[in-house]
């Protein structure tokens, strides 16, 4: 569900408005993503709460192609775009109902992978940032 509400709020004197947009993100660790039964648990929850867009974390692959993703998400309209682990932990995959928000851009740094578009209904402009944590102190400081 998507709610979208405009709010009249006064700033120092002066009278403005905030346009409020709720989307319906789900962001998951999943401690490796290469077993079926990881896939079909993230699908289940994928199918359950119907988010816009599906943040994983931890995923341990090098590799995501379109199969793998048709496996969490199920045949519905979708895109994605994936940051591949490195060492022995992270990998992270964001994937987003593409009937109803328009990404037109995906970025990567350290250990983030961020997404910028349009919500689709009220034409909102967002930027989603799927992060993981490494558990090494120094990698911490430096995110």
């Amino acid at each position: 569900m998507r709610l979208s509400r405009e709010i009249t709020e006064g700033v120092g004197g002066e009278e403005g408005r905030v346009r409020e947009v709720l989307m319906k993100i789900i962001t998951y660790n999943v401690r490796r993503l290469g077993g079926g039964e990881k896939r079909k648990e993230v699908r289940r929850l994928d199918n359950e709460k119907n988010p816009l867009v599906l943040c994983i974390q931890e995923t341990k692959m090098a590799l995501v192609n379109d199969h793998m993703v048709k496996s969490l998400w199920g045949d519905g309209e979708n895109n994605f775009s994936y940051l591949p682990f490195v060492g022995a932990s992270g990998g992270l995959v964001t994937v987003w109902d593409a009937s109803k928000i328009d990404v037109w851009s995906s970025f990567s740094f350290g250990h983030v992978l961020a997404i910028k578009g349009k919500d689709l209904l009220s034409e909102e402009v967002f930027i989603i940032f799927n992060v993981y944590a490494p558990c090494d102190l120094v990698a911490k400081k430096l995110l």
